[in-house]
């Protein structure tokens, strides 16, 4: 990484934010025993016994939200994480058993119709993804 002084970036324009959104993902618990076949005799009506998928991966659930009055993303990051310990996601709020939660934040300028992503990680997409930040820990 090659780091240079820009020239100019300042202007007079103060970036006045409008909103945080944020988005909670949690990824159930895989359930006892789903790497293990299934066993029985297939009834008339089923011509086949269901099998089970050893190491498949759990899908993930979300929920967003609209946060507005926020100081600044270090308070909305402290909401996220806060929230998701609590029990507060989308998977807890059921009593689903939870095995992995991820936030991301994304802000918007008053003078903009976009999301800008600013924090957090999409589990959903690749790593390796444009679309995601990448991941530090």
């Amino acid at each position: 990484m090659d780091a240079r002084q820009a020239p100019g970036v300042y202007d007079d324009e103060p970036w006045e934010l409008a909103a945080y959104r944020v988005t909670l993902w949690e990824q159930p618990a895989r359930p006892p025993k789903i790497d293990q076949p299934t066993r029985g005799t297939p009834s008339p009506t089923v011509r086949s016994v269901p099998v089970s998928f050893p190491g498949a991966p759990m899908g993930w659930e979300e929920m967003t939200f609209e946060l507005a009055g926020a100081q600044d993303v270090r308070e909305v990051i402290q909401w996220a994480e806060t929230t998701l310990a609590s029990g507060e996601g989308p998977a807890s709020r059921r009593g689903v058993p939870v095995q992995d939660r991820e936030y991301v934040v994304y802000a918007k300028a008053q003078s903009e119709g976009r999301w800008l992503h600013v924090a957090g990680w999409t589990p959903v997409l690749p790593s390796d993804s444009p679309l995601n930040l990448r991941r530090l820990r």
